[in-house]
């Protein structure tokens, strides 16, 4: 179960979140653990560090347990499965861009007199 912790080390962090967010991260861990799975499974002796996404695979299987128990201890490898993720989206939709577009836009109009300045 997530909330155990053999090891002592982390301690259990409940998770709070939207329905919305669940769903999104529901869907996005399920895609990448099946895209590691099809990688394992199609291409075994082509990958450079095969136990690296079993790993990966495992964290994506205990994130999933997670959002239905709204629990989890977090490890290296769960941390760092969600920080590369966060990387590679935010990386596909240009977030930096967008976020400097939408200042600049918002930061004219709040000056322009054209509503709150976010």
């Amino acid at each position: 179960m997530a909330e155990q912790n053999p090891t002592g080390r982390d301690a259990a962090v409940a998770l709070k979140l939207p329905a919305n967010h669940v769903r999104f991260l529901r869907s996005t861990f399920r895609s990448a653990q099946a895209g590691i799975r099809d990688e394992l499974r199609e291409y075994p002796k082509q990958l450079k560090e095969p136990t690296r996404l079993r790993r990966e695979e495992a964290a994506y299987g205990r994130l999933l347990v997670a959002l239905d128990e709204c629990v989890i201890v977090p490890d290296a490898d769960v941390r760092v499965v969600v920080g590369d993720l966060a990387k590679i989206i935010d990386g596909s939709n240009e977030y930096e861009r967008v976020v400097a577009e939408h200042e600049a836009l918002h930061g004219l109009s709040f000056q322009l007199g054209g509503g709150e300045r976010r």
